[in-house]
């Protein structure tokens, strides 16, 4: 009967284009993906530059110390508007250090911290947090935790005073 060769060839289409379309999303979920990640990172390295020329440029006086204080204040606009998948928070160094980012920390959140060095001469400004992922983890952006991919940017500049 010529009915049931034509419903099967239907139901066969039917099947390839299942197949051809998770691979075709896969692929449209990557590539997008890849160009939000760029998009974040990029502006999490620009708001860290920006940082550290607030904290070292923004002293008191110019024998002041470096205003680490205005560094969040002063990113966080930036931070909001670019970040994708995730929202900027401040973080406190802990014992003089920026913490290194940790699989603990949730997804969905990048933690800015700035801190000075006096004895080193260096002012730090570190971007560091987890943004959320469209694709599995493992899809090349070097994530290592479930549905989130790493933003780990620490930027260091030296600061120097000049006296007349």
């Amino acid at each position: 009967d010529m009915r049931q060769g034509a419903g099967r060839g239907d139901g066969q289409a039917m099947v390839e284009f299942a197949l051809v379309l998770s691979v075709v999303l896969a692929l449209l979920l990557g590539c997008t993906q890849i160009g939000l990640y760029a998009l974040t990172r990029g502006t999490a390295i620009t708001a860290a530059e920006r940082g550290i020329y607030i904290a070292a440029g923004a002293a008191g006086s110019p024998t002041g110390p470096p205003a680490t204080a205005d560094v969040y204040p002063g990113i966080r606009a930036e931070l909001q508007s670019g970040l994708v998948g995730a929202t900027p928070a401040p973080m406190a160094p802990v014992d003089g250090v920026c913490p290194a980012l940790s699989a603990s920390w949730p997804v969905g959140i990048v933690y800015v911290c700035s801190v000075a060095h006096p004895a080193a001469g260096t002012v730090e400004v570190a971007i560091r947090g987890w943004v959320s992922a469209l694709v599995p983890p493992g899809f090349g952006l070097g994530s290592w935790r479930t549905g989130a991919l790493a933003i780990n940017i620490d930027d260091v500049v030296h600061s120097a005073v000049f006296a007349p």
